[in-house]
């Protein structure tokens, strides 16, 4: 029997499931397909087996801001059974199971498939839904109850890891129809090499977000079906934690690892998504073994070191996704992708500090472009004549200026461009003839002039071009026609906002709307704005301005920041020399016999009020109290400062300082790590020297209580330790800490004399 808690909750899962709904299993794949009845994302998975995947590219993206995205989507474009929440979209009970979001432990789940035996005819189901719960143990008992299971979700379950120290080895059952399971945010960290050699009809496997340290080699030797594999989002945490303590800088290379040889068993493959997992640099060898049918490739953000040849040695990618290669535009050459020259379609390079374009050439098949977040200056360097084949191009928030020649000519399939946020400032004559054959362009957030071109291009492309025929008509009237520039006859601005397309007057400095503007003739350009040789040089005088302020504002803002640090890293030197300066001003209002009660202080024999003062960290405060102070105040022969017991109440920690150690004889260091960690420890370290400097003083004492490596040793003590001598404090030998304090006592009775 099913308890009744759990049996109300799956009905009520049931009841509020937005999913599939088919009376036949074999309506199932229809209603998967069904982009209104899925999982709330478009499906990418191809129509029939070997044909291509639907990918969906948003080349209409305009906003600055999108988010580190990646070409080929996410999981759930490629699990349409899937809701996000773990759930699933079929809700044919005799073929599917869903036992997600009931928060199971292991062997709760082992009572619900009990109870559930007599209701379910576990060799119907294909779809099982287990994710979301408390799992820790892999169910082996329970999947093998489903002989003919399909689709399997083990999502977000804290799996223990797979190590050999378990009692009963895991390892998926034979599942001999399994096509595809999800093991997301599982917790994951490694795998026995044996882990999948029982499913070998597995063709989609998602293995994201979770903190997998190395696949080892024979780890796919029978997924010879695998046509999908999903390793994004790879954190492996412990083993930067374990690095970072014994390099810090050992962590920024660190990462997931794979055998040369892992992906050689994958013949099918055909998509490897590796978008935001860091890879250790030996890794890299893997993407060689790599069959020759792979076609959609994710190294989105992977932080590659540098583009190596063995990774397209499989001369078959047609979508590429490279974005997040950091500085990789440095390294790129002509030769960079001349393997991917027949096959390559779609290439994404996002955000990579790409500067120039000469590393396209060859790449003939290409149809789909985005290089955007680059600092990509001028397009006149890429050979985009030899991009034939070039359909979308994304440019969007780079560098690129006004160009005078064409340079669009021989891209005769190019429909869509994107030149958001550049250094657009002129539309030229050239400009809108390679506009002509464009159905989709987007020119936001660049600093237009007002021309006469740009005031054409904005009326046909909003459509208002009643207008242009009327003053066409009377302009041809007049034996003045237009100039070639207005070819330009229907174009779509798929970014348009009135905001970002107001165009620039510079002389008066102001940004004008362009449909307010009339259509004028060449010989009428005068009577607009920056127009002829005058507005040129205008605006490249106000461009110098810009530039004069802009180099004076980072000056001041650098000389800013410079004085805002040297504050803060001598913000005890500068609080000491204001009190110094403030003791000194009240001084100076009071003469002698005022200041002293006890003129006896004057004098240079005077008694001190303390032998010691004794500056110490609060990790070291048990050997000062407990040992050292019995051993120097037995006999009351000799009275020691410390800080805890002596200094005055309602004072500054500082001028109690620097008051202590005026009144006191001699003055004394007890050196440790934490001694050299503690910033008021250093500080009074600090003062130790200059107030000794100051009073002409040479009593100081340096105790080491343990060794200190030199690369932690600063300047300061390096400096006290060579010119003064130090005691250390011996940690074992009894007889050898009997004469540290002997020589200890000694050595303060002496500053007595």
């Amino acid at each position: 029997m099913i308890p009744g808690a759990v049996k109300k909750q799956l009905k009520s899962k049931r009841q509020e499931s937005r999913g599939c709904d088919s009376n036949g299993s074999e309506n199932v794949t229809q209603c998967l397909e069904s982009k209104e009845t899925g999982n709330g994302y478009d499906s990418y998975l191809p129509h029939e087996p070997g044909a291509p995947y639907n990918i969906y590219l948003d080349v209409f993206k305009y906003g600055m801001k999108q988010g580190p995205d990646c070409m080929l989507g996410n999981a759930y474009n490629y699990m349409p059974w899937l809701f996000p929440n773990g759930s699933l979209t079929i809700r044919n009970e005799s073929v599917a199971l869903d036992l997600s979001n009931l928060k199971l432990r292991d062997h709760g789940l082992v009572s619900m498939i009990d109870s559930l035996e007599a209701l379910v005819v576990y060799s119907n189901i294909r779809y099982l839904a287990l994710g979301f719960n408390h799992l820790t143990l892999l169910p082996m008992s329970t999947l093998k109850r489903f002989p003919n299971l399909e689709y399997l979700s083990l999502m977000e379950n804290p799996l223990e890891d797979f190590t050999l120290q378990l009692v009963e080895r895991p390892k998926l059952p034979h599942l001999p129809a399994l096509v595809s399971l999800d093991m997301r945010y599982c917790q994951l960290r490694s795998f026995p090499p044996d882990f999948f050699h029982d499913v070998p009809k597995l063709q989609y496997l998602f293995l994201a977000h979770n903190y997998i340290s190395k696949l080892p080699a024979p780890l796919f030797n029978r997924l010879h079906k695998l046509i999908h594999l999903d390793l994004s989002h790879m954190n492996n945490t412990n083993r930067e934690e374990e690095l970072r303590e014994e390099n810090p800088f050992m962590k920024l290379i660190a990462g997931m690892d794979m055998d040369p040889n892992v992906f050689e068993p994958l013949e099918k493959l055909r998509f490897l998504d590796l978008s935001f997992t860091k890879l250790e640099l030996k890794a890299f060898i893997a993407l060689s073994s790599l069959g020759t049918r792979l076609q959609y490739a994710s190294y989105c953000y992977l932080q590659l070191p540098t583009l190596l040849d063995h990774m397209f040695l499989m001369r078959s990618i047609k979508m590429l996704d490279l974005s997040g290669y950091i500085g990789g535009g440095r390294t790129l050459n002509k030769d960079s992708f001349s393997l991917l020259r027949d096959s390559l379609e779609v290439l994404y390079f996002k955000d990579s500090d790409i500067h120039r374009l000469d590393w396209l050439d060859g790449l003939h098949k290409l149809k789909v472009l985005n290089l955007r977040g680059n600092l990509v200056g001028s397009l006149h360097d890429a050979p985009l004549s030899n991009l034939t084949s070039l359909e979308v191009l994304d440019m969007n928030v780079n560098l690129i200026q006004s160009w005078s020649d064409r340079i669009f000519s021989h891209n005769s399939k190019l429909r869509v461009v994107n030149l958001r946020n550049n250094n657009l400032m002129a539309t030229t004559s050239s400009m809108l003839r390679d506009f002509e054959g464009l159905k989709y362009l987007a020119l936001g957030g660049n600093a237009l002039k007002c021309s006469c071109n740009y005031v054409y291009l904005m009326r046909v492309a909003t459509g208002n071009t009643s207008i242009l025929l009327l003053e066409s008509n009377t302009t041809r009237e007049s034996n003045s026609t237009y100039p070639v520039e207005y070819a330009v006859t229907h174009v779509n601005l798929f970014d348009y906002e009135d905001e970002t397309y107001r165009c620039m007057d510079y002389t008066n400095k102001l940004q004008v709307n362009p449909l307010e503007l009339a259509v004028c003739a060449r010989e009428d350009e005068d009577k607009y704005i920056d127009a002829g040789e005058e507005s040129l040089e205008t605006l490249e005088d106000i461009i110098d301005d810009y530039i004069a302020i802009y180099i004076a504002a980072s000056f001041l803002f650098v000389l800013f920041m410079g004085i805002s640090f040297l504050i803060y890293w001598y913000w005890f030197y500068i609080k000491y020399f204001c009190v110094m300066f403030k003791n000194s001003a009240i001084l100076s209002f009071f003469n002698d016999d005022q200041l002293y009660l006890d003129k006896s202080s004057l004098v240079e024999e005077s008694m001190y009020h303390y032998d010691v003062f004794v500056s110490y960290s609060e990790n070291d405060r048990f050997w000062v109290l407990d040992r050292m102070l019995p051993m120097l105040e037995q006999d009351s022969s000799i009275s020691v400062c410390l800080h805890e017991r002596d200094f005055e109440v309602g004072y500054s920690i500082l001028e109690n300082i620097i008051s202590c150690m005026d009144r006191s004889r001699c003055l004394m260091l007890i050196v440790s790590e934490s001694f050299l960690q503690s910033r008021w420890c250093q500080f009074e370290m600090h003062l130790a020297q200059h107030r000794l400097l100051e009073t002409r003083r040479d009593e100081l004492i340096l105790v080491l209580l343990e060794d200190i490596p030199k690369r932690k040793c600063p300047k300061t003590l390096n400096y006290l330790m060579k010119t003064k001598t130090y005691i250390k404090w011996p940690r074992e030998r009894a007889q050898e800490q009997e004469l540290f304090w002997k020589r200890l006592r000694r050595a303060l009775m002496i500053s007595k004399r």
